[in-house]
């Protein structure tokens, strides 16, 4: 019976030997926090490399698209500076939109291209309108409303400049 005891004894005290020789709580923490550490660096790294085929796919479609006219072409009519016609290309009752779409049309190099408001401010009823001009006549009006309304896909109203 001693010898039975004196067994278990050693035994207990050899699993509580091998149990201690184990991995502390600290290392285990430290060995979790590099295993984070490393995926966080590969998800950085397959960003980047989207990031950059993203960068180039960008890259070679701009390269591919066609260069935008800075300056209007003239097949058929001629902008004037003080013709008695004018295209209207849009109305808006925000005067801000309007005027916005103005402002984008700042490198066509278009003679006049401004808003004019109308309706009744009483009422709060009133539209602000976009007109490129001047032309000498009405064809010539037309030609450039067709033209511009095919590149924009939008309508367009040929008006006296008044």
């Amino acid at each position: 019976m001693k010898r039975t005891s004196l067994y278990i004894f050693m035994l207990a005290v050899t699993l509580t030997a091998i149990a201690a020789c184990g991995e502390s709580e600290e290392e285990r923490l430290a060995r979790e926090q590099a295993r984070l550490d490393s995926l966080r660096q590969v998800e950085m790294q397959k960003a980047r490399e989207a990031m950059a085929a993203y960068e180039d796919s960008v890259a070679n479609a701009q390269a591919e698209m066609p260069e935008e006219k800075s300056t209007p072409t003239t097949s058929g009519y001629s902008l004037v500076e003080n013709g008695p016609f004018v295209v209207q290309v849009g109305a808006w009752r925000s005067e801000d939109k309007a005027q916005g779409f103005v402002n984008k049309w700042a490198d066509r190099n278009y003679p006049s291209t401004y808003v004019v408001s109308t309706g009744d401010s009483l009422s709060g009823d009133i539209w602000f309108r976009v007109r490129v001009g001047y032309f000498k006549s009405i064809s010539e009006a037309k030609l450039f409303g067709d033209e511009l309304s095919s590149e924009l896909n939008t309508g367009y109203w040929v008006a006296n400049k008044d």
